[in-house]
């Protein structure tokens, strides 16, 4: 065999990590933007928001995407189809957008009820927890969101329920959060994008 049939018999080399990671966050995008589409919303928004200039705004617009998410989540749990028509649709769609996000009546509570897994009930609450650090406290605005992390006294539960990773060492993964904020931004992105998909295929689509 010469050496050009050599190199066509050769398999196909195996991505790197930082392609297949691209890759990852394309096709990530790529079914955000029907969620997107199906709500209303533009559908470049996710990756607007994954490019935001500070983590302040992306936490913050991560947050409300989130909450949207949740409501349709638990409008579509709460319909009563009779007769090939939805019942009290309506009326069910406003008392849901008009709960609180966490308390004894709220969304996660619902959302809970909904049969939603624990993981994804703990990320959207330990993202809400977060997003309340930065939304009361303008002078965090400019801190960086693994900085803002580390001085909590919850910071174990919460790069716990943020992160998306099954098995880590917590002091090299902040190591790992410090030293590149986008592998951050992916972790949250990766997890809000299951929870869309979720309400995407269940609710909307």
């Amino acid at each position: 065999m010469n050496d050009a049939a050599k190199r066509k018999a050769k398999k196909p080399q195996k991505p790197t990590p930082d392609e297949e990671a691209s890759i990852r966050v394309d096709a990530l995008f790529e079914e955000a933007a029907k969620f997107c589409a199906a709500v209303g919303l533009h559908k470049d928004l996710i990756r607007e928001i994954y490019d935001a200039e500070n983590d302040w705004t992306f936490l913050l617009k991560i947050d409300a995407l989130l909450e949207t998410a949740t409501k349709e989540i638990i409008k579509s749990g709460l319909k009563l189809k009779v007769l090939n028509r939805f019942v009290g649709a309506e009326a069910l769609g406003d008392f849901v957008d008009d709960l609180s996000m966490d308390g004894k009546i709220s969304l996660l509570r619902l959302l809970k009820a909904s049969g939603c897994p624990d993981e994804d009930l703990g990320f959207v609450k330990a993202v809400r927890q977060v997003r309340n650090a930065y939304a009361h406290n303008i002078k965090l605005a400019d801190l960086a969101l693994i900085e803002l992390i580390k001085q909590r006294p919850d910071k174990s539960h919460i790069i716990k329920n943020i992160s998306d990773i099954k098995t880590y060492d917590e002091v090299a993964l902040i190591a790992s959060y410090e030293k590149d904020g986008t592998f951050l931004r992916f972790c949250i992105l990766d997890a809000t994008m299951r929870i869309l998909f979720y309400a995407y295929h269940l609710a909307l689509k």
